[in-house]
């Protein structure tokens, strides 16, 4: 079986936080480990000419978001991933939608939608400081609604609390507050217009954008 295009040209190419930019500014769009079930999406960990790169690059998702230099998400099947800045209206076009739109058609959770409310009035706000504003029963499922609506480009983090064991969590703030520029291009952009891009710019790294890899990795919802 023949390799995809950008892992001809990547492999063993990142071994640097400034080769992580290179190789996410030249791919658009990548994990950090690689999908097992789509080994052809372009990921760090392959660059690396690694099978796992979490912890090699455990402090690169968190620098190079906050200096805004690439774009750090869960979006990818639930896994971490980064987007190229040129790239991300493109992104937010395809998955995106105002909260306001997606919690009127009940899309979001309403435990998921009390923490945007929360982090929309007191952001930015560290993570310790969010739970603390949540009844307890809600501080046990906290972190996965913040990946909720992080996939969704609502929410971001913004900084770190701090690096050491015990200091160590996310500082969150709205997306679109955080990066205002890039919501009114993925408006100007659209949403089938963002995806056909998405797909064309994909299947010339040797991506099959397929309805698996569409619905599971990109998470295209009709």
């Amino acid at each position: 079986m023949s390799l995809p295009i950008w892992h001809q040209t990547c492999q063993h190419s990142v071994r640097t936080e400034e080769d992580v930019v290179r190789f996410v500014n030249a791919v658009g769009v990548c994990t950090v480990n690689a999908l097992e079930r789509f080994p052809d999406f372009p990921s760090v960990a392959v660059a690396m000419g690694e099978t796992e790169a979490l912890w090699h690059a455990w402090f690169w998702k968190d620098d190079l978001h906050i200096a805004k230099r690439l774009y750090y998400t869960r979006l990818f099947a639930g896994r971490p991933g980064f987007i190229a800045l040129d790239w991300l209206p493109a992104f937010i076009a395809a998955n995106g939608a105002a909260a306001d739109e997606l919690f009127l058609l009940g899309a979001v959770p309403a435990e998921a939608q009390a923490i945007y409310r929360l982090v929309e009035e007191h952001g930015p706000i560290a993570i310790r400081a969010l739970k603390k504003l949540l009844p307890p029963d809600a501080r046990k499922t906290a972190t996965g609604h913040l990946w909720e609506l992080e996939r969704r480009f609502l929410i971001t983090k913004t900084g770190l609390t701090g690096r050491g064991r015990g200091t160590y969590g996310y500082i969150w703030d709205l997306a679109d507050r955080w990066l205002p520029a890039a919501f009114p291009a993925a408006d100007r952009l659209k949403r089938a217009p963002a995806r056909e891009k998405i797909t064309a710019h994909l299947e010339s790294l040797g991506v099959p954008v397929g309805m698996k890899l569409r619905t599971r990795v990109l998470r295209w919802e009709e």
